[in-house]
């Protein structure tokens, strides 16, 4: 199998991204598979989108419709759940501590969280507790979220200059990781929602529509066709890791 890492970038617009704003995605992109009409869950709000990629169901079925999680009523396994059933090593590093509860007890081997998703350095932090511990440990999996574009977005609006400076300190900060990751590895990177003025949890285009870049060892350059969904995340990974995905999982693999 091949090890998989899954950047979320909060609140990234596709139209946020340049060769001159983000070069390593952009070099992502061309090197590897992507959308950039991807859809995202309503509402589309941080926690419910993650349970979602998480998960590969919609919020009518998790039961996460706002930004408190809720436990759900009849549970669905998330992917890191079924990779520890799996008896595969999975790492998460994160600066918006509500995603603690994406995965049961125990499923992930290493979680690293930092409280602080409000600036630049913030990410920068999680960037370097990830880079450090992959380079030193051999995982099968690795999440790492970055929060402080949504927090740019909500300060001073999506695609002001203060969210563009955002989205290139968090692009910086996935060449970082990567540059330290061992070869082999593939690399998603996706939002959980866009944004619009200062805000965002609407059904409009620039709230829902998010990237999908993924790059690695056999996926030759090609845009991804047809619809692409946030729930088709998780059976994706799932699929390059040789998992069985759940049979309440919606998504389908992009593969």
């Amino acid at each position: 199998m091949a090890p998989a890492i899954l950047f979320v970038v909060d609140g990234l617009r596709p139209d946020a991204l340049s060769p001159q704003s983000a070069p390593v995605l952009t070099d992502l992109m061309a090197h590897g598979r992507n959308s950039m009409t991807a859809r995202t869950v309503m509402p589309s709000v941080t926690l419910p989108c993650h349970m979602s990629l998480f998960h590969s169901v919609a919020p009518g079925r998790h039961g996460v419709t706002t930004n408190t999680w809720t436990p759900q009523v009849r549970p669905v396994l998330g992917l890191f759940d079924v990779a520890r059933q799996a008896g595969l090593r999975a790492a998460a590093f994160y600066n918006w501590e509500e995603l603690r509860d994406l995965w049961r007890p125990g499923a992930v081997e290493t979680a690293c969280y930092w409280h602080d998703n409000k600036t630049p350095e913030g990410d920068r932090s999680i960037a370097h507790m990830a880079a450090t511990r992959l380079s030193a440990e051999p995982y099968d999996l690795a999440f790492v979220y970055l929060g402080h574009t949504d927090s740019a977005g909500h300060r001073d609006g999506w695609l002001s200059p203060y969210y563009a400076a955002a989205v290139a300190n968090a692009d910086a900060c996935i060449g970082q990781v990567l540059a330290a990751l061992p070869s082999g590895w593939t690399a998603f990177v996706v939002a959980d929602h866009g944004g619009h003025e200062r805000s965002h949890g609407t059904e409009a285009p620039e709230d829902m529509t998010i990237p999908v870049i993924m790059a690695g060892q056999g996926l030759a350059p090609a845009r991804l066709n047809g619809q692409v969904s946030i729930l088709d995340i998780a059976p994706t990974i799932a699929a390059l890791a040789g998992l069985a995905a759940p049979d309440e999982w919606e998504g389908r693999s992009l593969l």
